[in-house]
């Protein structure tokens, strides 16, 4: 047994090397993939509470021009409107209404061939 002793090389053994180096790598690997994450998740929280507070003001700025385009639309803000920009404008009178009369359906008239269709599909 001494003999296989002294046979034996003193050198470096690449085997168990190896393995350190590679556990080396897969610790290091996954710490920076740690710390990717973290700052991922860090930045992703920062832009969803930068979009929260842009859609709470946009929400603002809504109700506000929904107010304003109420008030505008107004039919007392119209009006004095009117009466400032001297326009001349008043109240339609009867005599500028024309009234058109309603011309008689033509019998083959499509809407007229489905009303008779749907009057007798309702009698049976």
């Amino acid at each position: 047994m001494a003999k296989q002793r002294k046979n034996r090389s003193s050198g470096i053994h690449f085997g168990p090397v190896v393995k350190v180096v590679l556990l080396c790598f897969l610790f290091c690997g996954t710490a920076v993939g740690y710390v990717w994450q973290k700052n991922e998740i860090l930045r992703l929280g920062r832009q969803i509470s930068d979009r929260e507070k842009k859609l709470a003001q946009t929400k603002d700025q809504n109700e506000v021009l929904r107010d304003q385009f109420y008030l505008l639309g107004s039919q007392r803000m119209i009006e004095e409107r009117v009466q400032h920009s001297d326009l001349g404008l008043g109240p339609v009178q009867p005599w500028q209404v024309v009234r058109l009369p309603e011309p008689p359906p033509r019998p083959d008239s499509p809407t007229r061939q489905l009303a008779g269709r749907a009057a007798t599909e309702l009698a049976q």
